[in-house]
């Protein structure tokens, strides 16, 4: 068959180890194979056998997506829950901070925003919006009852 070398270039980036490209080519292959059997008539098989190519290995991927089970390392750990609920802690403190550091705290942690970008929408120097900032943080330790900065 002369379309075999550019089927198998195709399924080498279409698969993830060279047995799978050889199986994608074969289904390939097949599928070409099993309609000409049924009486259809293929002009073009390339295109036809390189469409089922593609299909063969998306269902391969879905496949192995739905079997992949949670390994061990998947599942939450106690130090994950505990985290968790350090964080939960956190945020509940975070809401009883006044309104302007719970703001300053909340576009810097949550909206990714530098201090030097805040600083130039607010209008004012760099310098005091990291002050703040130092503040918003030591009032937030001491009320989740960190005694070093973190």
């Amino acid at each position: 068959m002369t379309h075999l070398p550019r089927l198998k270039a195709r399924a080498r980036r279409l698969a993830r180890s060279p047995a799978d490209a050889e199986d994608l080519c074969h289904d390939a292959c097949l599928a070409l194979l099993e309609r000409e059997a049924k009486g259809a008539r293929i002009d073009r098989p390339l295109p036809y056998m390189m469409t089922a190519l593609r299909h063969a290995a998306q269902a391969r991927f879905r496949s192995a997506a739905r079997q992949d089970s949670l390994d061990e390392d998947d599942h939450p750990q106690a130090d994950d829950a505990s985290l968790a609920c350090f964080c939960t802690e956190v945020l509940a403190h975070l809401d009883t901070l006044p309104q302007t550091d719970r703001a300053l705290l909340r576009r810097v942690a949550f909206e990714e925003i530098t201090p030097s970008e805040l600083a130039a929408e607010l209008d004012i120097p760099v310098g005091t919006i990291m002050s703040r900032l130092g503040r918003a943080r030591a009032r937030l330790r001491e009320a989740v009852g960190i005694t070093s900065a973190f």
